[in-house]
């Protein structure tokens, strides 16, 4: 895995957006899996603003988000599908039924995993796959003890996950699952781009890059993954061994 430091949470995010720019304009028909929440928030808005300044064309690329939780849709505020549809999709040049492949957390989970698998495997796997690291090391749902050959999957909330989803509703909602891409997906991945910020990611990033590789951090399980990126800010590389 390879480590890139940034000064600070907004160069973090455009050095993330180039590189997906960069990817595209080398292979324009393209898988892309993208996650919801705030940590890429800045990612889409340098994505936006490439594509209107003419240096992204996405009109070739496929989209898939990365999970959803159990029974919100679009119109739960701060549900993954909202959050990626008002702040990205919603705001560039591609035609959403198409090109993008959301999970429903409101349909039958098992088969929402089939569906989500099918479209995955019809391209080819994901080209380029943009991730997130929890608190706990969570990468998606996929929650610490995960099984890392698993692709799509139904997945119960550990008390971690379940308090922190306050911050995305503004109250506790009785959610006990998410449907989620599994690691399989992202081992099989031609990209992968970890992406953490702040001080309190420090811990968490330290045991992702320097700790045992374990399921019990699900996050260290694509170090040795071909292909892997680490953006951190300075904040929350501020406890590696560089």
């Amino acid at each position: 895995m390879k480590v890139i430091v940034k000064k600070d949470f907004e160069e973090m995010s455009k050095a993330v957006a180039e590189h997906i720019i960069e990817y595209v304009n080398k292979k324009p028909a393209c898988l892309i899996e993208l996650p919801g929440g705030d940590t890429p928030l800045g990612i889409f808005r340098h994505l936006v603003e490439a594509a209107k300044e003419g240096r992204l064309n996405l009109s070739e690329c496929a989209f898939v988000s990365l999970d959803e939780w159990e029974n919100l849709g679009y119109e739960t505020k701060g549900s993954c599908r909202q959050t990626l549809y008002d702040y990205l999709y919603n705001q560039l040049p591609i035609d959403v039924e198409k090109q993008v492949c959301f999970f429903d957390g409101k349909a039958d989970l098992q088969k929402e995993c089939k569906r989500i698998d099918q479209f995955v495997f019809d391209h080819g796997n994901i080209d380029i796959a943009v991730l997130g690291i929890g608190m706990n090391g969570h990468i998606g749902f996929n929650e610490p003890g995960v099984n890392p050959n698993q692709y799509c999957t139904i997945v119960p909330l550990d008390e971690v996950t379940q308090s922190v989803s306050v911050k995305y509703f503004g109250e506790q909602l009785n959610i006990r699952h998410g449907i989620t891409l599994g690691m399989k997906h992202f081992a099989n991945a031609n990209e992968v781009l970890l992406i953490a910020d702040s001080q309190r990611k420090a811990d968490i990033v330290k045991q992702v890059v320097e700790g045992e590789i374990t399921n019990a951090v699900p996050a260290s399980l694509l170090r040795n993954v071909e292909g892997s990126v680490l953006y951190v800010d300075e904040d929350a590389a501020q406890k590696l061994k560089l």
